[in-house]
């Protein structure tokens, strides 16, 4: 079984249905998606309901304040000890996507049993910030110049208790213990993870650079060129935290130019 893990934060709701409205793209087929928001789920399925394309049948829902994440008040933590938390408790393999990134082409995100990593070249000074915490966490850092930070990652439970035990079996420790939850938002969750399997199991894991042009408003929707790109990520406001509108009028533009 293989369980997506989706944070829903206040205002990614029209980002969130672009995500999910793709998922032929993908392969294996997600199985099912655990939805954590601070929304009612009423409330994330009626905005779902105006959606044909998402499988409304596959997703649960969780509201964050069910876990235990006793410190993690800051945001940009929490969302972070939150996949950790889920990616401890499901009992199946895991694919995290956050809600501003998705397939135009088939991805086979699994290749023989082994995950296949989204990457992207460093390329800002916050990279090194992410390397330095891993670097004191499980004692490696980067092995090539690739970051993790693409925003869709699969990872095997096997590899996630491996990861634990590395971090002392206790992951919130380990990770509070590293810094104050500050300004400095020193922590990804995606550097942790795609570093461990880089540095420990490199031999079984792939990686991949994506192709897309540069998308920051949906003004360019229509007039980029799209032929040889085959995911879609949302950069910045105002696609972050979109419109109804511009929700279906990016959907509706895929689904014709993917047809």
């Amino acid at each position: 079984m293989i369980t997506r893990i989706m944070m829903i934060g206040p205002g990614r709701l029209n980002d969130a249905c672009c995500a999910l409205s793709f998922d032929e793209f993908l392969s294996p087929v997600i199985d099912q998606t655990v939805i954590v928001s601070p929304l009612s789920s009423d409330n994330i399925q009626t905005t779902f309901s105006q959606f044909p394309h998402i499988d409304q049948s596959k997703l649960i829902f969780k509201k964050d304040s069910e876990f235990d994440l006793p410190g993690w008040d800051d945001n940009w933590y929490k969302q972070q000890g939150l996949k950790n938390s889920l990616l401890d408790s499901l009992d199946s393999d895991i694919v995290i996507q956050d809600c501003d990134v998705f397939y135009i082409k088939p991805w086979q995100y699994m290749q023989n049993g082994h995950p296949v990593f989204r990457t992207e070249d460093v390329w800002n000074d916050h990279h090194a910030v992410y390397e330095q915490a891993v670097k004191q966490l499980i004692g490696a850092g980067r092995i090539s110049n690739e970051s993790y930070v693409t925003e869709f990652m699969p990872y095997l439970k096997q590899d996630w208790n491996e990861l634990k035990q590395k971090l002392g079996g206790d992951w919130q420790t380990a990770i509070k213990s590293v810094a104050p939850f500050d300004n400095t938002k020193w922590l990804s969750e995606y550097e942790l993870l795609g570093i461990y399997k880089s540095v420990f199991d490199p031999d079984n894991y792939h990686y991949i650079k994506d192709q897309m042009p540069i998308f920051q408003h949906i003004e360019q929707l229509e007039t980029l060129d799209w032929s040889n790109a085959n995911v879609v990520k949302f950069k910045a406001r105002p696609l972050k935290g979109m419109r109804e509108q511009d929700a279906h009028r990016i959907i509706d533009y895929f689904k014709r130019i993917t047809a």
